[in-house]
């Protein structure tokens, strides 16, 4: 062979064995890929305001990465329906350029990756999991690299497949307000507790504190005693208690006209609550006069009202409720002396010029020197005689009934049967008159329907449809009570649960905010929006003091608080969602029994969470447990 052909088979043999070494380098990699270790925070993902966040730690140990070799590190959430891929970092050895995570051959190291993404339910039941790729190159390593082109790289190598966590877990994302808004009660007991009648006792499944009120009834505005009132002037001369119809004030007050007022008012027949006629003296005169002379007045106008009244008993078809005047209705005099309190008013709306002094008199503080001084000012001011003092001198009447009203039992009857019978007032308060939401429906619909301009009818009628489950139907009552109020923060509240219900949590916001702003105390509603938003403090000082809730309790093991969370779901009203939730505390705590417990009650009182049970990763350490399984299963 000559030295040519020689020179040349060392050359080929030469690239042969630099390609062999880095063939092997990678080979060597994929081998020892086991030594290579992952931390991941949290071991098990969760999703908290609708985000999953995790962190991985690796570490590289001596003598294993290659140094012209680099790691495409991209995990990836695998699940039944699809994937979800991470971005990727590069790792590369110490002899490659470019971009990338430099790991050193001799000593090792450590990298951090961190990632979040949007969680869907379909990740429900996942596994994050990487398949790293190793390749050599020559190249400076670009920016921006793919799967692909790393694959793509001559030799390149999957190192490996490793499970890095499962996932996800949802607890965060199960706020409550239908079970909240329609006060749920599922019943998980093998064997429900029972009233003294046998029947099943309800009361023992509800919420051992105040229930939450999510929604605002619009008060009724009806009153079951209604006061009528009818009042009239009788004046009187100077220093006199005898009736003089022809005084000047009585023809220019038309007493003849106030007194058939009256009379007319009695005629109705609405039973008299009390007569109260209340005689007056003007100031000028002595006081002790004035106190008898003003209770004369009382008493004169007392007897001439007492002729009217006997009058009316003995009308043809009279319809007053009375029989006997003197023992059924009851006639108050009173004599107040003279009346300085409506004087200086008096005065002060006069055409007095000059009323600075009256009224500096009528502040003196010595009785007998007032009387004087008015007496004396008189003479100054012929007005005071003239238009300010005679009117006065008076007793008033005022006769008050009580407006007649249907029963209870009438207006129930007419608010299903014929609602138009009823003013709007009486149809609202019928809705208070059954706990029965199909009946209430029915009668807050007919008054939306008989008092279509009426805000409260239609926020009603939206009340109950949401209590019933019609979510759709109470959106557009409450829609159109706000058409008919736009600045009602009763309405807006209602809106804003409406649209929460929906999980329209931006509008449900808006119309929150703006209810509260109005002086609406919603803040329990505004915590609801803080959970979905992931804010799990913020929703707890929102909650503020309230006790045995189930969102409240939700907060709570979310922030770590499962010893508070285990108290309110003691207390809580019962259902399938509360004895779920306890379960969880259970797994969390590490409190078989618990867990174990709550979750079979938790099935009982609603299937569908056997099939949500056997996917939880709140239960992953449980998923081998024979009991367990025969739950779920």
């Amino acid at each position: 062979m000559n030295r040519r052909a020689t020179i040349l088979n060392l050359a080929v043999l030469t690239v042969f064995a630099i390609s062999l070494a880095g063939c092997n380098g990678l080979k060597k990699m994929a081998k020892n890929y086991n030594t290579v270790t992952y931390q991941v925070t949290p071991e098990v993902l969760e999703t908290i305001g609708g985000i999953v966040k995790v962190t991985v730690n690796g570490e590289i140990p001596p003598k294993y990465f290659n140094k012209k070799a680099a790691v495409y590190f991209a995990p990836e959430l695998v699940y039944a329906n699809g994937t979800t891929p991470m971005k990727p970092i590069i790792l590369k050895g110490e002899k490659v350029k470019g971009e990338g995570t430099t790991v050193n051959y001799k000593n090792g190291g450590k990298f951090t990756f961190t990632e979040e993404f949007s969680y869907k339910p379909d990740m429900n039941a996942s596994e994050l999991k990487v398949s790293p790729v190793a390749f050599k190159s020559t190249k400076e390593m670009p920016a921006g690299m793919k799967l692909e082109d790393a694959k793509g790289m001559k030799k390149s190598i999957t190192l490996g497949e490793t499970k890095l966590a499962d996932g996800v877990i949802y607890t965060s994302t199960r706020v409550e307000i239908e079970n909240e808004l329609r006060q749920v009660i599922e019943i998980g007991d093998d064997v429900a507790q029972k009233d003294a009648q046998g029947n099943i006792n309800y009361n023992a499944y509800k919420a051992k504190g105040d229930e939450v009120s999510m929604l605002f009834l619009a008060p009724h505005g009806y009153e079951k005693v209604t006061l009528a009132n009818q009042k009239a002037s009788v004046y009187f001369a100077k220093n006199l208690f005898a009736y003089n119809e022809s005084l000047k004030f009585n023809k220019q007050e038309d007493m003849t006209g106030q007194f058939k007022k009256l009379n007319d008012f009695v005629r109705q027949g609405w039973v008299i609550k009390d007569v109260v006629i209340d005689g007056w003296a003007s100031p000028e005169g002595e006081e002790t006069y004035n106190s008898g002379l003003s209770e004369n007045r009382a008493k004169t106008v007392s007897g001439i009202l007492t002729k009217d009244l006997a009058k009316l008993l003995k009308e043809k078809d009279s319809k007053v409720a009375y029989k006997d005047i003197k023992t059924d209705i009851a006639i108050t005099t009173v004599g107040h002396g003279p009346d300085w309190n409506s004087f200086p008013g008096m005065v002060e709306k006069s055409s007095v010029k000059d009323k600075g002094p009256i009224l500096n008199v009528l502040k003196s503080s010595d009785p007998l020197k007032r009387e004087q001084e008015i007496r004396n000012m008189i003479l100054i001011y012929p007005e005071l005689e003239e238009t300010i003092l005679p009117p006065l001198r008076r007793a008033t009447i005022s006769i008050t009934c009580f407006e007649p009203k249907k029963t209870d039992q009438e207006i129930s009857r007419l608010a299903t049967s014929d609602p138009s019978q009823l003013t709007e007032a009486e149809l609202l308060y019928a809705g208070t008159l059954t706990e029965d939401l199909n009946t209430q429906y029915k009668i807050y619909k007919a008054a939306a329907a008989n008092y279509p301009n009426g805000w409260k009818g239609q926020n009603n009628a939206g009340y109950v449809a949401m209590k019933l489950g019609k979510a759709d139907e109470a959106k557009g009552y409450f829609q159109k009570a706000e058409s008919l109020d736009k600045n009602n923060g009763m309405v807006a509240n209602n809106l804003g649960v409406a649209y929460a219900l929906k999980g329209s949590y931006t509008e449900a916001e808006t119309y929150l905010v703006k209810a509260n702003k109005m002086g609406v105390q919603n803040n329990y509603n505004l915590g609801l929006i803080d959970l979905t938003k992931g804010d799990f403090k913020g929703a707890l000082a929102k909650f503020g003091t309230t006790k045995c809730n189930y969102n409240v309790a939700l907060a709570q093991v979310i922030t770590g608080n499962n010893s508070a969370a285990a108290s309110n779901l003691e207390c809580a009203r019962k259902n399938g969602a509360t004895y779920y939730l306890h379960a969880i505390v259970g797994a969390r705590t590490n409190n078989e029994v618990l867990m174990m417990t709550n979750l079979k009650k938790a099935i009982k009182a609603n299937g569908k969470y056997r099939a949500q049970a056997a996917e939880d990763r709140e239960f992953i350490k449980y998923f081998g447990n024979a009991e367990f399984q025969s739950i779920v299963k």
